[in-house]
């Protein structure tokens, strides 16, 4: 996109306003930092976002104004990293939904857990994933800005807690995922598995649950990842990943995944156990609720352990 497209495209949003020779000039130093894709984006964004129209149609000259100052900031927030702009999403959401909000301390927070994730050994894929998922979803939870930011902290606390060698003093027996499927693979999945099983063992059923369709997940996206067709679950924006049900539906029509006829039937059974115990309220899993079905979990784990390329 051309300087002269690229202003045309600006004004066209802003008719029948035009740009004088300053706003030309932001243009310009726009088009020198950013690729015209993301501008293209950002056009697009601010008009949905700052532009009000008046009774005929037209944008008002207030709204023009508020929608030119804010095209940098927009440019700027989505050139960030995933990560970063998942904070960005986060701290909107809880603007929008607590009556009070500190900007700068949530900030803090925000960078102190995925440090915290990024130092206990977490991929990027799987802190944003994460953030996505669990963190926002706690503003949701929460009744205001206090409860949100006490438990944020005592998750941190939790996580600083663990060490890179935490998961080998598990004390598990291999109940659901035999030590000698997991042996050898990254210490991440290890932990996982041997997660699985402790909490089965334990009669932490709630929990089994959750880490067992967690780390379907994790393992389903390290296959795409393996296989180099990650794109295929990735949103619109590229940045994040679709839904696990989502993903679990790409995956059972997919031919360079090529799962077997149980592994695609299989998945969604452990993405329904896992989403019962994590979000449905007057639901506890039971042993019963697992036992019938550890050996197809085993079967499915061990699967995606290949088609992820942690074996050979």
């Amino acid at each position: 996109m051309s300087f002269e497209e690229f202003i045309e495209a600006i004004e066209d949003a802003i008719y029948p306003f035009e740009l004088n020779d300053s706003g030309k000039y932001s243009a310009a130093n726009l088009l020198h930092k950013y690729p015209t894709a993301l501008l293209k984006e950002c056009i697009e964004v601010g008009t949905r976002q700052y532009l009000c129209y008046d009774g005929n149609g037209k944008p008002t000259k207030e709204s023009v104004e508020v929608f030119l100052d804010k095209l940098g900031g927009i440019a700027y927030n989505k050139s960030r990293a995933p990560i970063k702009q998942e904070i960005q999403h986060i701290k909107a959401a809880g603007r929008k939904v607590y009556s009070y909000w500190n900007d700068s301390e949530s900030d803090n927070i925000l960078d102190d857990y995925t440090t915290a994730l990024s130092k206990a050994n977490w991929t990027e894929e799987q802190i944003l994933n994460d953030l996505q998922e669990e963190v926002l979803r706690l503003i949701n939870r929460m009744k205001n800005w206090t409860e949100w930011s006490n438990a944020m902290r005592g998750w941190i606390n939790d996580i600083r807690g663990w060490s890179t060698e935490d998961c080998e003093c598990i004390s598990q027996e291999g109940t659901i995922i035999p030590d000698t499927i997991t042996k050898e693979l990254p210490k991440p999945i290890r932990s996982l598995a041997w997660q699985v099983n402790a909490s089965f063992e334990n009669h932490l059923f709630d929990c089994c649950a959750i880490v067992m369709r967690r780390l379907m997940e994790v393992l389903l996206v390290l296959a795409y990842q393996n296989l180099g067709i990650e794109s295929e679950i990735m949103d619109s924006s590229g940045n994040r990943h679709i839904s696990l049900e989502k993903i679990v539906k790409n995956a059972a029509q997919n031919s360079a995944l090529l799962l077997s006829a149980n592994a695609k039937k299989d998945m969604n059974l452990f993405r329904d156990l896992g989403n019962y115990s994590a979000h449905k309220i007057w639901y506890n899993c039971t042993q019963q609720d697992i036992q019938p079905h550890t050996l197809k979990y085993r079967a499915l784990i061990e699967e995606l352990i290949y088609k992820a390329g942690l074996r050979k």
